[in-house]
């Protein structure tokens, strides 16, 4: 299953950085930016369903809402960035249309550019903001930005399902609505969402829906919310159909969650 991490979405100039030892995280997408730089052996990513292994002093650079993951096929020591797209926004500008051709990027001789990143305190925004567009024009010149190909265009109509849901699964949206919205075939973008996720678009809004409850949850330290409020909140229309979709997602209630998410 693809977690969607609600901790990279809706913050202005926000970065993090963490170094990692054979580094493994399941297949995930989130709104903003990130960065893989290898600092020995070699770093295994998946991007899209495409396998890429990055060696020492290169980096991967993965747009927003790709869906990757992290696998430890082979030994790597590595630094993971990951920043919110508002640092970088010629970058995008000048991504428009375009994908990068070859998203693994030879940095030895740019090293000192991402240590003084990692150097940097999360406070200062503006330098910040100076380094990451330094890289940034460093993998555009390098990556080799090209059309985007006709192979990608179903990847491209999941990424915009998942920018839409992202930002509006709160609202009372469905496939056909969104269908019109994108300008693309309602069995078309089922399928394209079913063949790359795993999921119908059903239960991949919930799944956006039930994280976003699950962090409602985990800070009502006080026990304020009541559980119809919270399933209002979510986008659900009834209790019953936000109980059901939170025991087959979690295999709890949301009350069990709740009480478990308290004691821990």
């Amino acid at each position: 299953m693809i977690t969607y991490q609600t901790e990279n979405i809706g913050k202005s100039y926000e970065y993090r950085s963490n170094c990692h030892e054979n580094w493994i995280v399941p297949p995930h997408i989130h709104e903003y930016s990130e960065l893989a730089f290898t600092k020995e052996g070699a770093t295994t990513v998946y991007v899209d369903g495409t396998k890429y292994t990055v060696p020492k002093n290169h980096l991967i650079f993965i747009r927003p809402n790709q869906i990757h993951e992290y696998t430890n096929e082979t030994e790597s020591s590595m630094r993971c960035a990951v920043f919110s797209n508002d640092f970088v926004p010629l970058f995008y500008s000048a991504m428009v249309g375009k994908e990068l051709k070859e998203p693994v990027i030879d940095f030895s001789d740019c090293a000192h550019i991402l240590s003084e990143l990692d150097q940097a305190s999360p406070q200062d925004s503006l330098k910040i903001c100076g380094l990451l567009n330094i890289i940034c024009f460093n993998v555009l010149k390098r990556g080799n930005p090209s059309p985007l190909r006709t192979g990608t265009l179903g990847i491209n109509a999941c990424l915009r399902i998942i920018e839409y849901i992202s930002s509006s699964f709160r609202e009372d949206i469905s496939l056909s609505d969104l269908a019109k919205r994108l300008g693309y075939n309602e069995k078309y973008l089922s399928s394209t969402l079913h063949s790359l996720t795993g999921m119908n678009f059903r239960k991949f809004l919930s799944s956006y829906r039930i994280d976003y409850a699950k962090s409602l949850l985990r800070s009502d330290t006080q026990g304020h919310l009541r559980m119809s409020d919270v399933a209002m909140q979510c986008g659900f229309s009834s209790i019953n159909t936000f109980n059901r979709m939170f025991l087959s997602l979690c295999g709890v209630t949301p009350l069990e969650y709740k009480k478990q998410s308290l004691q821990s």
